[in-house]
């Protein structure tokens, strides 16, 4: 039996070479465009999505536009008035960060409830003023769903295109297939 280098050369059927370079290629490529998306996935997540804790917040100067995640500490919740804002301390990590939140009284505002607040941080003061409250992320575990399912069923489609395209050399070698002329 012939070796499936010289079956794909004989019938010019695949590339010169290793007949199976085409699809190789294709796959890498493939597998390439889907590392730059979960790239450029992994860099909106770390722009836009993520939360920081009290103790990476207390780590930097000031800055705006961070969202940071914690849990409201029992009893530091004290609710606002006419104009005033709400004000608690947050906590995690086994650190503490004083907010004040403009905004309406939403169902969120909880005591020992875990909420992400974004808005500007203070460092001087240690003080968070927090303009809007956010979702909880729970990206870890989407994303984990995703890969257990997705990985898997890419392998098997790969296996199975790897061996359709063994099979489609196989029946060319055979001298029972011959090629129509249309002509």
């Amino acid at each position: 039996m012939r070796s499936v280098c010289e079956i794909g050369l004989k019938y010019r059927i695949l590339p010169e070479g290793d007949p199976l370079k085409g699809l190789y290629l294709r796959w890498a490529v493939l597998l390439s465009l889907f590392g730059v998306i979960g790239l450029l996935g992994w860099g909106r997540y770390n722009r836009e999505v993520r939360a920081q804790e009290p103790k990476a917040l207390l780590k930097i100067s000031s800055g705006s536009d961070l969202r940071v995640i914690g849990r409201i500490e029992g009893g530091s919740l004290v609710r606002g008035s006419e104009g005033k804002p709400f004000e608690f301390t947050l906590s995690g990590e086994g650190e503490q960060v004083s907010v004040n939140f403009m905004g309406e009284d939403q169902d969120t505002l909880r005591e020992l409830k875990t909420i992400v607040v974004i808005g500007s941080w203070d460092g001087e003061n240690r003080h968070f003023k927090a303009k809007e409250i956010a979702l909880i992320p729970n990206y870890d575990f989407i994303t984990w769903a995703y890969l257990t399912s997705l990985i898997p069923l890419a392998f098997f489609i790969f296996r199975m295109e790897r061996k359709v395209a063994l099979l489609y050399i196989m029946i060319k070698e055979e001298k029972a297939y011959q090629r129509e002329n249309l002509s």
